[in-house]
């Protein structure tokens, strides 16, 4: 869909893959949000797949050491309006950090 045809159209309905953002244009803070959204994201899942199949060697140290990299650094101020955004970034990278430092420890 072009930007032309979005306009004229008498309702917008984004597609379900990229939630419209091909038909917006996104601030550098935006983008970098969006990217760094998607690394965590992928890292939550890592995490529950390692603590899900416990039996399996699995090298959580690098995943422990990466969780750590984003715990150290501190989100962009730019990424969130809304009030409590930072915190609530910052408490879900702690409660990974802790649950994979809980079963590497257990191991």
């Amino acid at each position: 869909m072009t930007v032309e045809q979005m306009l004229r159209a008498e309702r917008f309905d984004p597609c379900s893959k990229c939630g419209g953002y091909a038909t917006r244009r996104l601030s550098m803070a935006q983008v970098a949000y969006y990217r760094a959204a998607h690394q965590v994201h992928d890292l939550a899942q890592q995490v529950r797949w390692v603590m899900d199949h416990p039996d399996l060697a699995v090298d959580a140290a690098s995943l422990l050491a990466e969780l750590k990299g984003w715990d150290d650094t501190p989100p962009h101020d730019e990424w969130f309006d809304a009030e409590g955004g930072e915190r609530q970034w910052c408490r879900f990278i702690r409660r990974l950090l802790l649950q994979l430092e809980g079963f590497v420890a257990e191991r």
